[in-house]
């Protein structure tokens, strides 16, 4: 009896130990929107980035221009095709999710859905 008493107590404190790392190493998860729409003056896309912390459209409906990626000097990163942004994400750790289009303002845009998980 005294035997199965400490099993049952060792299980038991490896199963709360168990439980407990799985909160301290909790996952987060963030997502990212990368958009597409073709220029206007000239071929090819303007893609954006879209983290959800600032609004997508501007105040006349068009995709904001503050939505770019610039490096650590603040230089905006200039990308040839979606293509070349997914390969960018993707090699940053990003994992692509979901890819659909939509119309806006007459406007075709691609919308391509990446996912990183995080520990937190």
């Amino acid at each position: 009896m005294k035997h199965m008493r400490y099993t049952f107590y060792k299980w038991l404190l490896v199963f709360c130990f168990m439980s407990f790392t799985g909160h301290i190493y909790a996952k987060q998860r963030y997502y990212c929107e990368v958009k597409g729409i073709e220029k206007e003056l000239s071929s090819g896309l303007k893609i954006i980035f879209d983290f959800g912390t600032k609004a997508s459209y501007n105040i006349w409906g068009d995709l904001s221009s503050k939505l770019k990626f610039v490096d650590e000097h603040g230089e905006e990163i200039k990308f040839n095709s979606m293509v070349d942004a997914a390969n960018y994400m993707v090699q940053r750790g990003w994992i692509f999710q979901q890819a659909y289009s939509s119309v806006y303002g007459g406007n075709p845009i691609i919308h391509w859905i990446f996912l990183r998980m995080l520990i937190a």
